[in-house]
């Protein structure tokens, strides 16, 4: 410390000069609710009433000698920001320039002289109205303002940065990184910054009530990576971790990796390979941040001061490393590197809210600390170390004079994220979030799904997908070179384990299963014996049309991204599982055909086999990686919005390739009806029951009729309806009978083929009966239906014909017919 004039003079509080206290002409500030935001507001100048002064009263106040004066008038060489903040001193009632200081080659300093008479002189932090601040300018650092107290006895307060040891304390003016705080800083606001971080600081309203607890120590620059569960399974036999593996550097800071090791076949200690010592405190009251501690003792002292005594656990915790009847061998002249790992849990009113954990390095002997603090005891005249089993009775009370030779250097502790802070670091805590599920297909858009999902903790998932990475997968695909060949379900299960651990075990990582979906049906109902959901990325037909006749639980929900690209889809079930996959792809169908807005180039490019055409599974396919992450996004993020929603779902999403915007489109799933005809299925909705229900009764009493489109799934016998249409212009319709016309009904089904990939086709025909008539085919409906069967034959097709009455349908394929009631379900206005 200096003693001279500018460093080390007694200095009164009613020192003369500009440097007073700050009163009616200084400006007042609004309380900055936090230093994330708040910055200081001047209010309209006014007269305010403070206490008195106690002038005449001399205070002794030594300074910290900060740098290498330069004097007061010098500043051509200086940086202009720091010119320009000695400039706003000048006009600023509160500041009083003392001197320019060189700190080092790169940094200066203004010394300066705070006035602040707007808090209480006796306040208990120990802020004084007159304060020395050193106002640091280093343009290289990348925050380059920085604000130290000169005052030797300056208090430790909350919101400090860490300083070396006896380096004038450094104050925590912000939070923001310097990046953003540029945008808006100036001399002037930087001056009013400063002065309320003293007024809050000696106020004590600093730290808000709803702003996180304060760490215990500063922050440190090299840093330990442990484990999520670490803690949790500390006290597990044969658990251990080592640090065996080169550390990551980083713009000069080093990042250390745990590997958790089979304590069986590791070597216990290691030349050059650090000895983790890990203590769990009881929890503490949050408060001030402190330096670190410069010793062990330091450490202890600091600790039970905020009544946490360590002195046991850590004897207890050497103890745990050297077994017993095993020692510790290690020549007495060679140090371990060692490292003691802390977890304190910090409270606030009684009520633990947090566990943070510090770490310390220590090059010295293993060995002799355990001596010192009397946990192992050596053999006389080898280098051999065993534990001191009768310590609790025979050890003196420790001596923390003696730890004062074991200098601690601080590093950094991290626990890798358990899978709750991942969700709350996702925002999806609240969320439903336990529960089962199997994604089927994990090729470009199936893999960047189940990546989202694993990365952001959601639900617990099985992989199945029978194809393995291909080279040309790479391109849109969430594998890595090194996984060519690899299969894909086995790939997203060993990066879903990977994720957030340092070690994966058998039996963390989640099922793969090389092969298809549905090729076994006995395999596929114990797969989904207890699962919630199965997500369905495969792009093909086969698996949702064979899963809506399985007898499952567990929802279904099929996802896909269209040939161009442009647009994605999502088809969900319905809680209840009444909702099947089957009905919605043919009521999706209906939305394409219906919709000339969106639907006329929707399925553009698809071969009909598979719901994105040729597919992501084509090597020729064109489709950039953007467009696969783009819709897999919404897709993973809406499926998550809608899994908890009863009502099943049926959504598209388009996006315009050159503004970039996404277009949604919600349509209202039917309920569906169906009808068992012989060896087939008909599948058909209220919608289209509705539909042909409203024709009739428009054409009443005449009867009407028109084409019925669809198709056909010959595996599972199931015919699907997607629509019914009216009649062509050039029907001829009386009360007696209907002959359905023939104009444009080639085009439309031309069209009906083209914007569905060639899947929805004609069926069949459809009429109604008259007032009173059922719905059973007449003589001349029979006829007809021969005529259609034969017709239809040449391509293997059954022919359908469907009958409308006042309150029933038939459904006749050939000379088969079934009849069912009418639903009288009626749709809102505008919605299919």
């Amino acid at each position: 410390m200096s003693t001279g004039v500018s460093w080390g003079q007694q200095v009164s509080l009613s020192a003369p000069g500009k440097s007073r206290l700050a009163r009616s002409r200084s400006p007042s500030y609004f309380k900055a609710p936090g230093l994330a935001s708040g910055w200081p507001l001047p209010l309209p100048q006014q007269r305010q009433s403070h206490p008195p002064l106690h002038r005449g009263q001399a205070v002794t106040t030594e300074y910290i000698d900060y740098g290498e004066s330069l004097g007061k008038s010098v500043t051509s060489n200086l940086p202009a920001p720091l010119r320009d903040v000695a400039d706003a001193c000048s006009e600023h009632s509160a500041f009083d320039v003392v001197e320019f200081r060189r700190i080092s080659s790169d940094s200066h300093a203004l010394i300066v002289d705070v006035g602040d008479g707007t808090f209480d002189a006796k306040n208990r932090v120990g802020i004084r109205r007159f304060e020395r601040l050193a106002l640091a300018y280093n343009p290289v650092f990348g925050f380059p303002w920085e604000v130290r107290a000169l005052r030797s006895d300056f208090p430790v307060t909350m919101h400090q940065n860490h300083v070396g040891p006896n380096s004038p304390r450094s104050l925590c003016l912000y939070v923001e990184p310097w990046s953003s705080v540029e945008r808006v800083w100036n001399p002037h606001s930087f001056l009013g910054r400063v002065l309320w971080w003293l007024r809050e600081t000696a106020c004590e309203n600093l730290h808000q009530e709803d702003q996180p607890l304060e760490q215990l120590f500063f922050e440190p620059a090299d840093r330990f990576v442990l484990p999520e569960d670490y803690f949790e399974r500390l006290t597990e036999t044969g658990y251990r971790i080592v640090f065996d593996q080169r550390p990551f550097a980083c713009r000069g800071r080093f990042l250390y990796q745990a590997r958790v090791v089979d304590d069986r076949s590791h070597p216990g200690f290691q030349d050059g390979k650090w000895i983790p010592i890990t203590i769990i405190l009881p929890p503490i009251t949050h408060g001030c941040v402190e330096e670190h501690p410069k010793h062990l003792g330091d450490l202890l002292q600091r600790l039970d001061s905020r009544g946490a005594r360590i002195s046991g656990l850590l004897r207890e915790a050497i103890q745990d490393l050297v077994p017993e009847g095993q020692s510790f061998d290690w020549p007495a002249g060679k140090t371990n590197k060692i490292l003691l790992v802390l977890g304190i849990s910090l409270k606030r009113d009684s009520k633990t809210e947090r566990t943070d954990v510090y770490g310390f390095a220590m090059d010295q002997h293993f060995g002799r600390l355990g001596e010192d603090l009397g946990a192992l005891i050596r053999s006389p005249g080898e280098n051999k170390w065993f534990r001191n089993t009768g310590i609790m009775e025979k050890v003196e009370p420790l001596n923390v004079d003696r730890l004062e030779s074991y200098p601690l250097t601080p590093v950094g502790i991290r626990l890798m994220p358990s899978k709750q802070e991942v969700r709350e670091y996702s925002g999806i805590a609240d969320s439903p979030c336990d529960f089962n599920g199997v994604i089927s297909g994990l090729g470009s858009l199936g893999s960047a799904v189940a990546s989202i999902w694993a990365r952001e903790g959601w639900g617990e998932w099985e992989y199945v997908d029978h194809d393995a990475v291909e080279p040309h997968n790479l391109s849109r695909h969430v594998s890595l070179g090194p996984c060519v060949g690899m299969a894909k379900s086995e790939m997203m299960s060993a990066q879903a384990a990977s994720m957030f651990s340092l070690k994966v075990s058998d039996s963390s990582v989640p099922k793969a299963y090389v092969r298809r979906l549905t090729e076994d049906l006995q395999w596929l109902e114990a797969l989904l014996e207890h699962k919630d959901i199965i997500v369905d990325a495969s792009t093909t037909l086969e698996v949702p049309r064979d899963l809506s006749g399985m007898d499952r639980s567990a929802r279904l929900a099929t996802l896909f991204i269209t040939p161009s690209g442009r647009s994605s889809v999502l088809l969900m079930e319905d809680q209840s599982g009444y909702t099947r996959s089957l009905s919605l792809e043919a009521q999706y169908y209906r939305a394409i055909l219906t919709n000339d807005c969106w639907g006329t180039d929707h399925l553009e490019g698809n071969s009909g086999s598979l719901w994105v055409g040729a597919g992501c599974r084509d090597i020729t396919m064109a489709m950039s990686n953007e467009l696969v992450w783009l819709h897999g996004s919404i897709l993973a993020r809406q499926l998550r919005l809608l899994s908890d929603k009863e009502e099943a779902q049926i959504k598209i999403w388009d996006c315009d390739g050159l503004s970039g915007a996404v277009s949604a489109h919600d349509i209202q799933a039917c309920k569906p009806i169906y009808a068992e005809v012989g060896d087939w299925t008909v599948w058909w909705d209220v919608s289209i029951e509705d539909g042909m229900s409203r024709l009739r009764n428009d054409e009443l009493p005449n009867e009407t009729g028109g084409i019925l489109l669809g198709f056909v799934d010959q595996k599972i016998k199931t015919i699907s309806v997607v629509l019914a249409r009216p009649a062509p212009e050039d029907s001829t319709a009386t009360p007696q009978e209907f002959l359905r016309g023939t104009a444009g009904v080639e085009g439309d089904i031309d069209e009906c083929r083209r914007r569905t990939g060639g899947i929805v086709s004609y069926l069949g025909e459809w009429h109604s009966h008259p007032r009173g008539c059922k719905s059973d085919p007449s003589t001349h409906d029979r006829k007809q239906l021969d005529y259609l069967e034969n017709v239809m034959a040449r391509d293997g097709s059954p022919a359908i014909s469907m009958i409308v009455s006042d309150s029933t349908i038939s459904v006749s394929l050939g000379q088969q017919t079934t009849t069912v009631e009418l639903s009288f379900f009626t749709l809102e206005e505008g919605k299919i």
